[in-house]
């Protein structure tokens, strides 16, 4: 398994509010390491071989300059990966130098793609001042992970991830490699549709489960559904966590709960699952050389 969306970050540097989304998750018994050392560990206890770490940018203010000792910090961190982790790098988008900085992120620093968080950042992803750095990306054949749909914290605006924009983005960019984050929760038609009609783009599953107990499962059971129904087939859909604001072990127990309770001759199959769990990611993580052992 490849967990396709997670992230690291020093805790230090963490705003008030993200702060105190972590005292809440402590309050709830729900409690993640901030390295390497802590993600292998969940890695091992969710049966999940690798995994891939996007650099955060935690508000809009925040400068390319700034950013400097996030990417320091999950670059030290994947080098203790022991092979297992992979890093893509951010980029406050609409600063002058944000190719540049890209460029230098990958070409020199060793990251295999690029996370955006329009939410957090404040920008919308189809602002056609950012188009210079999609450019770059697609002519490199780098995938970019956006973050799609809400994000559930007071005070973000949601807007700015409304999915609907990617469908600019997908059609100006028609070979640049798209990762919708989140699968545009809850917009799951969108998703759907964005994923039927462009090639180059996927969707992650991270964080569409429920709050209700003991059917935590039937959210992201909507969410296959309605790609299948689409698609034809859930083969674009990857696993992702969003460690640590979501437990891995958690995200693969409820996928593994939806697949012991798929209905016979409904609509998803058994294959659907471990697809979804295994060789999707392990088909897009070959095609775009997200890991070194990969690179011929």
């Amino acid at each position: 398994m490849i967990d396709i969306h997670t992230h690291l970050w020093p805790a230090q540097f963490s705003p008030a509010y993200m702060q105190a989304y972590w005292k809440q998750k402590k309050d709830h018994g729900q409690e993640h390491a901030m390295t390497a050392a802590g993600l292998l560990d969940s890695m091992d206890r969710s049966g999940i071989d690798r995994a891939v770490i996007s650099t955060l940018a935690l508000y809009k203010q925040m400068t390319n300059e700034e950013l400097d000792v996030f990417h320091d910090y999950v670059g030290e961190q994947t080098e203790q990966g022991k092979g297992r982790l992979a890093a893509f790098c951010t980029v406050a988008p609409l600063e002058e130098d944000a190719v540049e900085a890209v460029k230098r992120r990958i070409q020199k620093e060793g990251f295999v793609g690029l996370k955006l968080h329009p939410n957090l950042q404040e920008f919308y992803p189809d602002d056609k001042r950012i188009y210079p750095v999609y450019e770059w990306m697609e002519k490199q054949g780098i995938p970019v992970l956006f973050h799609t749909g809400g994000i559930g914290l007071s005070g973000v605006k949601d807007c700015f991830g409304a999915p609907e924009r990617m469908d600019n983005v997908a059609c100006d960019f028609p070979e640049l490699p798209i990762i919708m984050g989140h699968a545009g929760r809850i917009s799951y038609e969108t998703t759907a549709m964005l994923l039927r009609k462009h090639p180059q783009v996927y969707a992650d599953i991270s964080t569409n489960f429920g709050r209700m107990p003991g059917v935590e499962w039937k959210q992201l059971e909507r969410l296959l559904e309605t790609v299948k129904i689409w698609c034809g087939n859930t083969d674009k859909l990857l696993l992702g966590s969003d460690y640590p604001f979501y437990s891995q072990e958690d995200t693969v127990v409820i996928v593994r709960e939806l697949q012991r309770r798929l209905e016979q001759g409904g609509i998803l199959e058994k294959e659907d699952i471990e697809g979804v769990l295994d060789r999707n990611g392990e088909r897009f993580c070959l095609k775009y050389k997200i890991f070194k052992e990969e690179k011929k």
